[in-house]
């Protein structure tokens, strides 16, 4: 039998020394929840233009999927390594900003592309540009609220990637559906594009609008320098620092990234193929399809995303400092069953209902994975660590998710209409990975959690006596 001492109180060291009040701090969760709707809606529409992008530059599901995912998350990954120490050094706000312009110009971008390598750079453009996004978002979370309020606030905050994913799904079917029958449009001042190219150049620009409310944010490092604390330069570690941490508590960084990482293959993977599963499998048009799953995924990602904030938190409340992962292993146990389920269902209202439970389990990981990067970080290197933690889970949940799909499909049973058994054999194996990884690295979670506390101590005792000098006079 184990004994979960109490969590204990939180160090300066895990809380920003400039935590605006509560009304600053969901204003700021509002505006980063704007940000990951126009994110997502750029990053997901894809998936429902697989077969007229196909069909228009002549390519198999392997071919395709590094446009899905492989191509788009290595420059997500590549790129979040040097973001992720940039975010430790400047305005927070103002690099999201740059991101957001750029993400939303390269998704435009895709509306002009004429062949498979130019598409391919656009969207490593957009994933450069949304690599900004986590980080930033991590470690302002991180200094905004408190670590028992930061499940819920990460949890609402990461609805938005449900809503964005069922936005784009639904806004793409609609349009889909619009030009059902036409291969190409006139659109004024651009000329003759194809029917999938003007998705992108609808879904683009709307997310520049969002520019000036995010440089409204607010800047705790700004409010620090102003009462004359420390300067941000001087409390972003060294490299070797970051380092000699992941070395010492590998064991923990590396069962949380990768029981994170599989849940994101599944969720990722199956969401990039649902829509052609239903239309390959039961003939169900891909706009109305894609209609269907985007609700779906509103729903069940809300659902499963503010319940993994809320367990995680009352969980680390009642003194399980593993909550976090704890969480993410029973999530993935959850799914398992409907992941194992869906592929196999007999009509597609079935197929959507089980995908919903697995979604809604799956959903989870949005919150406790991020969460638990911030635990298992100093605060000072969060914007690092929450680098690296990107560059594994997109670098491969984002990017093998839909690629291990389609390489089923086409080299195992090597025929499209059979992507329901590349479902039904590939997304119960990922989940089970996923509980397997997460159960495994509990222990060396936990040690992780307690020696970030204790080294928090002395910080807490330096603060603290520096307060008293300053309220003395001294």
């Amino acid at each position: 039998m184990s004994i979960h001492h109490p969590v204990p109180p939180p160090a300066v060291g895990d809380v920003s020394p400039a935590m605006p009040r509560p009304t600053v701090a969901w204003y700021g969760v509002a505006v980063l929840f704007a940000v990951q709707i126009f994110s997502f809606v750029d990053r997901q529409a894809l998936s429902l233009l697989i077969a007229p992008i196909k069909a228009d530059l002549r390519m198999s599901d392997t071919e395709v999927s590094p446009v899905i995912g492989l191509g788009f998350a290595l420059a997500y990954a590549v790129a979040g390594l040097p973001i992720g120490r940039l975010v430790d050094r400047v305005s927070r706000p103002t690099l999201l900003a740059v991101g957001l312009a750029l993400w939303c110009g390269c998704t435009f971008l895709c509306g002009f592309v004429r062949s498979f390598p130019q598409l391919a750079l656009a969207r490593s453009g957009v994933g450069i540009g949304e690599a900004t996004g986590t980080p930033v978002v991590v470690s302002l979370l991180g200094d905004w609220f408190p670590p028992h309020r930061r499940g819920l606030a990460f949890a609402v905050f990461a609805v938005s990637a449900y809503v964005g994913t069922g936005l784009a799904l639904v806004a793409g079917s609609a349009i889909v559906h619009a030009f059902e029958g036409i291969s190409t449009v006139e659109v004024p001042l651009v000329g003759a594009v194809r029917t999938w190219q003007v998705v992108f150049l609808l879904v683009g620009p709307p997310g520049l609008l969002v520019i000036p409310f995010v440089l409204s944010l607010f800047e705790p490092r700004r409010s620090a320098r102003a009462t004359g604390r420390t300067a941000p330069a001087s409390e972003a570690p060294g490299l070797s620092q970051v380092v000699a941490h992941y070395r010492r508590h590998w064991r923990a960084f590396a069962t949380q990234h990768a029981a994170s990482t599989l849940l994101a293959m599944l969720f990722y993977g199956t969401g990039a193929w649902v829509p052609e599963f239903l239309r390959r499998t039961y003939g169900l048009p891909i706009a109305q399809g894609g209609l269907r799953f985007g609700l779906v995924t509103v729903v069940a990602g809300t659902a499963g995303v503010l319940a993994g904030g809320v367990i995680s938190d009352r969980l680390l409340k009642a003194g399980r400092t593993d909550a976090r992962l704890r969480v993410t292993g029973f999530a993935a146990l959850g799914a398992l069953p409907f992941a194992a389920a869906f592929p196999h269902a007999a009509t597609p209202g079935l197929a959507l209902a089980l995908a919903s439970g697995m979604i809604v389990f799956t959903a989870a990981v949005s919150t406790t994975g991020s969460t638990g990067v911030q635990e298992l970080a100093p605060a000072r290197m969060r914007g690092t660590a929450s680098a690296v933690y990107l560059f594994v889970f997109n670098g491969l949940g984002l990017s093998l998710g839909p690629t291990v799909f389609a390489l089923l499909t086409d080299r195992v049973f090597g025929d499209e209409a059979l992507l329901w058994r590349a479902l039904a054999v590939g997304a119960p194996a990922l989940a089970t990975l996923a509980a397997l990884a997460a159960f495994t690295g509990l222990r060396a979670y936990r040690a992780c959690v307690a020696a970030n506390a204790a080294e928090a101590q002395p910080s807490m005792a330096r603060d603290s006596g520096h307060g008293t000098m300053l309220a003395t006079g001294a």
